[in-house]
């Protein structure tokens, strides 16, 4: 039994051989048409290769910047040499990059639109944005999330053209994170500059009535007196105010019915209460009413607090819009070009050599395959004939 299986196997074995032969005999009997055939293509391919128009790359190499202060555990990877997740950054910055309305500024910064549309611009209604969708295939952008860089690749007949495209994409990108760089601590900015402003003109309306005053009633008014008064009013202020810009950034994510900013506005009424009572405008008979208790004073006293209200206020908002500034610098986005566009001396396409070496290969198989086909042909006739 062993030694008919022994058998088998080199009778196999010996198939094998013979087929192998077989293949090589047709290869060798044929040599002639496989060498023409890939030598036709191969010429083809090479002559093909130099016909073809050529392509310049400018690439350019950017970091995303954020401002906010890193946790710790970003520090812990950091100092572990591990990624850092920026990936919301990355994701932004990719998006302007790819935007439509990047493209069409730059269209009109390098007037490409003759260029891109030729001589079919006035075929179409808007033909800057149909140059934009043209400029999206010469314009490639890749992200590397280890290094936590963005590739920018703009592919051009023209070096020159290549590497001012590039530059000109980059100074857009920069315009465009500037323009929509419109942040929650930016609003916060900008609503405590405004009431620090009115509060400003207020302050010196108040201290001219003071001085005028002091020179007709020749009056000093003793600040220990009200002084728990102006406490309770600045308290009452600086919760006011940090209670406004709160309610101005839910707003706009909130809508009116949502109970956490139903009860915003009813904490802002109160406190609109207790203010107007401190400030006597209100329920005079309160006890914390400064009319009340100042009752006996002469005019000079209300202008007086007016102005240390108006002081305390003042500070207040001073202080709240120097955090609302550093917590701007926090959230703004900027880039880094760590390589400028590269200026392309040669051209990236075609690429010659891999053309030829691609069509070499290529064709060599195609005609040993060729050749077993007609053999197999040939083969299935002459067993029909018999």
């Amino acid at each position: 039994m062993e030694e008919k299986n022994i058998n088998t196997q080199q009778y196999n074995c010996n198939e094998d051989e013979i087929d192998l032969f077989q293949l090589w005999d047709t290869i060798w009997s044929n040599r002639k048409f496989i060498a023409g055939f890939t030598g036709l293509i191969t010429v083809l391919a090479a002559i093909l290769s130099f016909v073809l128009p050529k392509t310049y790359t400018s690439e350019a190499v950017l970091v995303p910047v954020s401002g906010s202060s890193k946790s710790g555990l970003s520090s812990i990877a950091a100092m572990a040499g591990l990624p850092i997740q920026t990936d919301q950054n990355q994701a932004n910055i990719k998006a302007v990059l790819e935007s439509l309305s990047l493209r069409e500024k730059v269209v009109k910064d390098l007037n490409l639109l003759d260029e891109l549309l030729k001589d079919k611009k006035s075929q179409h209604k808007y033909p800057y944005q149909v140059a934009a969708e043209q400029l999206k295939n010469s314009i490639k952008v890749n992200v590397d999330n280890k290094d936590n860089t963005i590739k920018v690749s703009v592919d051009w007949k023209n070096p020159d053209m290549a590497q001012k495209i590039n530059q000109s994409v980059i100074e857009n990108l920069r315009k465009i994170l500037n323009e929509k760089a419109f942040t929650v601590a930016k609003m916060n900015r900008i609503f405590y500059e405004n009431q620090l402003e009115e509060t400003k003109n207020q302050l010196k309306q108040a201290m001219e009535q003071l001085n005028n005053l002091q020179k007709e009633k020749q009056v000093i008014l003793p600040e220990n007196q009200i002084q728990s008064q102006i406490k309770l009013y600045a308290d009452l202020i600086a919760e006011k105010l940090q209670l406004e810009a709160k309610i101005k950034t839910m707003s706009t994510v909130l809508t009116p019915d949502h109970p956490e900013l139903k009860s915003a506005y009813n904490r802002l009424a109160f406190l609109n209460q207790k203010i107007a009572e401190v400030e006597g405008k209100v329920n005079t008979q309160s006890p914390l009413s400064v009319e009340k208790t100042l009752s006996a004073i002469p005019e000079y006293t209300s202008v007086y607090l007016k102005v240390q209200q108006l002081k305390a206020k003042y500070e207040i908002i001073a202080k709240l819009l120097e955090q609302a500034r550093i917590d701007e610098m926090k959230e703004n986005l900027y880039i880094e070009v760590i390589d400028y566009p590269t200026y392309p001396e040669k051209p990236s396409k075609p690429k010659k050599k891999l053309i030829v070496a691609v069509s070499f290969v290529s064709a060599l198989f195609l005609a040993i395959f060729i050749v077993f086909v007609k053999e197999a042909i040939k083969k299935r006739k002459e067993e029909k004939s018999l």
